[in-house]
C-alpha cells in the first residue's frame, strides 16, 4: 500500500460476521465515498465490510497515468476473492464507476446481492467528441466545480483528485464498454439507487441498468434531492437504509 495515501482516502477493512459487503469507490475518488456506511453498517449489523482503494487513486494523479481498467478490475476481484475466505455470503456496492466495476464483477462472479449508487453504464457528454485530440495535447482535465455534492459543507472536503489524466478517461470508457457487454450475465438481486438531479452520470443510466440485468429480484430507488456522490450526499440516510434493508432480506 502506497504511504502517500491522502488523508481521509485510506482503505478500510471492518472485520464483521460471515455477511461481507464489499464497498468500491469511484472515479478520481476514494474509500471515503463508503466509509461512514461502513461504520454505520458494522456497528448496526456486525457485517464484515471492505473498502479498498483502487489503483492509481487516493494519492497523487499521476499515479493514475498508466492504470489500466483491467488493473482496477482485478484488485476488486481480488478483495471478493480474499473476502469469500471468510464471508458466507457477499454483496457488492458500488459508487459510480464503482458501480461499473461492482456490475462487471457480479456478471463474472456469483454475488449474493448488487448495489450501484449512481452507476454507470454509459457517458452523456459533448466533450468526449474532443478525446481524440485532448489526448494528444493536453495530460490533465481539471475539474471545473470539484466533487458533484450537494452538500456545500462537505464538498470543499473530500479527499478526491482535482485533476485527472486524460488518458485515463479512455479506460473508464473501456471499462463501461465491456461492462455493457456483459449486463445480461448478471443474476443476482440487484438494488438500483440514483438521484434525478445527478449533474455526473445522466439519470437514464438507472433505466438501462434495470432493463439490461438478467435479475429476476431488482429494485430501483430514486432519489429527489442529492447530487452525484449520494453515499455520502444530502439523503446519505435514505441510501444507508435501503442498503440496510435489501440485504438483510436476502440473509
Amino acid at each position: 500500500m502506497a504511504d502517500n495515501i491522502i488523508q481521509g482516502a485510506e482503505p478500510l477493512y471492518l472485520k464483521g460476521n460471515s455477511t461481507g459487503l464489499l464497498f468500491i469507490h469511484g472515479f478520481t475518488a476514494s474509500p471515503f465515498e463508503g466509509r461512514e456506511l461502513a461504520f454505520w453498517l458494522h456497528e448496526k449489523a456486525g457485517w464484515t465490510i471492505s473498502v479498498p482503494l483502487l489503483p492509481g487513486h487516493g494519492t497523487s494523479p499521476r499515479d493514475l497515468k498508466n492504470v489500466t481498467w483491467l488493473d482496477w478490475y482485478r484488485y476488486i476481484r481480488g478483495e471478493y476473492l480474499a473476502m469469500l475466505e471468510g464471508c458466507q455470503k457477499i454483496f457488492v456496492c458500488g459508487q459510480s464507476m464503482g458501480g461499473t466495476l461492482a456490475m462487471h464483477l457480479a456478471s463474472h462472479h456469483h454475488v449474493d446481492g448488487l448495489i450501484t449508487l449512481a452507476g454507470v453504464a454509459f457517458l452523456k457528454d459533448w466533450r468526449l467528441i474532443l478525446l481524440p485530440l485532448a489526448r494528444h495535447i493536453l495530460t490533465y482535465h481539471f475539474k471545473s466545480r470539484g466533487p458533484d455534492i450537494r452538500n456545500r459543507e462537505l464538498k470543499d472536503s473530500v479527499p478526491t483528485y482535482r485533476k485527472y489524466p486524460v488518458k485515463s478517461v479512455d479506460q473508464l470508457l473501456s471499462l463501461l464498454d465491456h461492462t455493457r457487454i456483459d449486463l445480461m450475465e448478471i443474476i443476482a438481486p440487484a438494488l438500483l439507487i440514483h438521484s434525478r438531479k445527478d449533474r455526473t452520470v445522466n439519470f437514464e443510466n438507472l433505466n438501462y441498468i434495470y432493463n439490461h440485468i438478467s435479475s429476476e429480484k431488482k429494485q430501483k430507488v430514486i432519489l429527489e434531492e442529492s447530487y452525484h456522490v449520494i453515499s455520502i450526499d444530502v439523503e446519505k440516510e435514505i441510501v444507508f437504509e435501503k442498503i440496510f434493508s435489501f440485504i438483510s432480506q436476502k440473509l
